[in-house]
């Protein structure tokens, strides 16, 4: 009796579908391993920071501060450039800004923590976008994020990447809230005390208004767009400044952070392991049927 030859449709079917399902499990899983791999190399910047921080000497500490307030002296208006987001900041390196905290000479001036929302992000110079595909970037124009008197500093980051959480959940964020800023060997705490939810982009009276200085207060504006994947408007969250009495210190370190992250995409490594299991059973499948054809 002649055999019948197999039909490679019904051999290719299983490699197909075990590779859509990987396919389609990479496109679902990227935000997540993404975001991940983002929180890490963000907790190596601030790491890398603190180091840094630590290996000054009491007289760097003062040439630091002397050399950000002096350069905060010459600034007695907060000059938006326009569009936080539409502009490019060009060869910072080169010019008086760089060289101002700036003491690992990687563009990282400090970090911001938001217990709130679980965030802990370095602060950069400038909102260039290869800055705010990562981080927090300081909007050049503006005080430097140092404190005092007659002080605002404006932060910016990005809401909704795919590739990074950074100021996702920030209109989680309510009125009394406080975040923090840590700058060389300081810590300076912040409670919101205006939340702006929804301004046009294009509406620079109000915007220009909401981060302007005012005299005597010590003030820092997160500043980021809205709503998802339209960003026609601004969201702009403002606190002044307070005493900080070590209370961040009960939210747990940077590695402890980290840890709290993982633990929380457990589902990611719960699916992760059902894919890998079905494509082995998918490959076994295929072994088999080959086997069984052999004999």
């Amino acid at each position: 009796m002649e055999k019948k030859p197999v039909k490679k449709k019904g051999r290719l079917a299983p490699i197909l579908f075990g590779l859509l399902f990987l396919v389609g499990f990479g496109i679902l899983a990227y935000p997540t391993i993404s975001n991940q791999w983002n929180t890490y190399r963000q907790s190596q910047l601030i790491s890398n920071y603190e180091s840094s921080v630590n290996n000054m000497t009491p007289e760097d500490y003062t040439d630091e501060w002397q050399k950000a307030e002096d350069f905060n002296a010459n600034i007695t208006q907060n000059n938006l450039y326009g569009d936080v987001f539409g502009e490019d900041d060009g060869d910072l390196k080169s010019t008086d800004y760089w060289k101002v905290l700036n003491v690992g000479d990687d563009g990282v001036m400090g970090y911001l923590s938001i217990p709130k929302i679980n965030i802990r992000l370095a602060i950069y110079h400038g909102t260039g976008d290869d800055v705010l595909q990562t981080g927090v970037g300081h909007l050049n124009g503006t005080k430097l994020p140092i404190g005092g008197e007659s002080n605002h500093t404006v932060l910016a980051a990005h809401r909704g990447l795919p590739s990074a959480k950074l100021f996702t959940d920030i209109d989680q964020i309510e009125i009394g809230d406080k975040f923090y800023i840590h700058v060389l060997d300081q810590v300076l705490a912040y409670q919101v005390d205006q939340i702006l939810p929804m301004v046009d982009k294009d509406d620079h009276e109000t915007l220009d208004d909401a981060m302007k200085i005012e005299d005597g207060k010590d003030q820092v504006t997160l500043f980021t767009c809205t709503p998802y994947g339209v960003n026609s408007h601004r969201l702009l969250v403002r606190g002044t400044r307070v005493a900080y009495n070590g209370e961040e210190e009960a939210t747990g370190s940077v590695a402890d952070s980290m840890l709290h992250s993982i633990q929380n995409y457990y589902m990611l490594y719960l699916i992760l392991g059902i894919a890998v299991t079905v494509l082995l059973i998918l490959i076994m499948k295929v072994v088999s049927g080959r086997k069984q054809r052999k004999k």
